[in-house]
């Protein structure tokens, strides 16, 4: 992949530097850089996405703003550290397609921005970014950061207007108005008893696996980031995607005998909860 390349390379130009050998420096800066794409998802994950969930935050109904706070915390801060986009974009990508498509545009003109201006920067989210400011700074790439910076407060401008304004006109079902709610609660009615029993975390993998078409239905459970990935014998055995959402899925992709669920963060603690109860049983 690009990553060890663009270490090598970062590594040469700190070397060069170090040696006083500007000629090849120069030359290597100039001639070679291995990390131009990565960048722009980079710019998605950190300012474009981040715009697009404050508007879909924003205009979740003022009566369940507080109950959806922490969900929304959660998933972005998922995003912005980790740079996995898929919790952020399974929010909007079903309910919102127009929305979708727009952003997948304002996207590629993330990506496209690499090959305009200096981003010779790459990192698999904030967090390993922050890692290697240093080095990048060692290697003279401060500039890089600078425009980096910019293009993500830019991009999240953007983002949330483009996005916010398109909530309000299409009036579209984002997470927490118009119908798209949360597990048991329908409008703003909600009785005690149901919400307990339907977000009480030890029953969700019990159900799960119901959603599943059952243990005998099951072969084999695993995860991958964000998403919980399970082999099954007989597919039409599955639950659709709105049984799924009531269980706090952001999406579901079915392909032959695999099905994915995407549950941000959490699917790694799903995916040992269910083999648990697969060996119990």
């Amino acid at each position: 992949g690009q990553d060890p390349l663009w270490l090598a390379w970062v590594t040469d130009l700190i070397n060069f530097k170090d040696a006083g050998n500007f000629a090849a420096y120069n030359d290597l800066l100039a001639n070679v850089t291995p990390a131009r794409f990565k960048v722009g998802q980079m710019i998605g994950a950190t300012g474009l996405l981040m715009g697009f969930a404050l508007a879909m935050y924003r205009n979740v109904d003022a009566d369940k703003r507080k109950q959806y706070r922490s969900m929304f915390i959660s998933i972005v801060l998922a995003v912005f550290l980790t740079g996995v986009t898929e919790p952020l974009e399974f929010m909007f990508m079903f309910c919102a397609i127009p929305m979708y498509i727009v952003y997948a545009v304002l996207q590629g003109l993330a990506f496209a921005l690499a090959g305009v201006v200096d981003l010779r920067l790459h990192s698999f989210g904030n967090l390993e970014f922050l890692t290697r400011v240093p080095m990048s700074m060692q290697a003279g790439l401060g500039a890089d950061i600078i425009n980096f910076l910019i293009a993500c407060v830019a991009f999240l401008g953007i983002g949330y207007l483009v996005s916010n304004w398109m909530i309000k006109k299409f009036n579209y079902a984002t997470p927490g108005r118009n119908g798209n709610y949360q597990s048991a609660e329908e409008g703003g009615e909600q009785t005690a008893s149901k919400s307990t029993t339907s977000l009480d975390p030890a029953s969700q993998p019990v159900r799960i696996i119901e959603l599943l078409g059952g243990f005998d239905n099951i072969e084999l459970v695993d995860a991958c980031m964000t998403r919980l990935r399970v082999t099954v014998k007989d597919p039409e055995k599955v639950a659709d995607v709105s049984e799924w959402k009531k269980e706090g899925a952001m999406g579901l992709v079915k392909k032959g005998n695999g099905i994915q669920a995407v549950y941000g963060p959490k699917a790694d603690v799903l995916k040992s909860d269910i083999n648990d109860l697969l060996l119990e049983g």
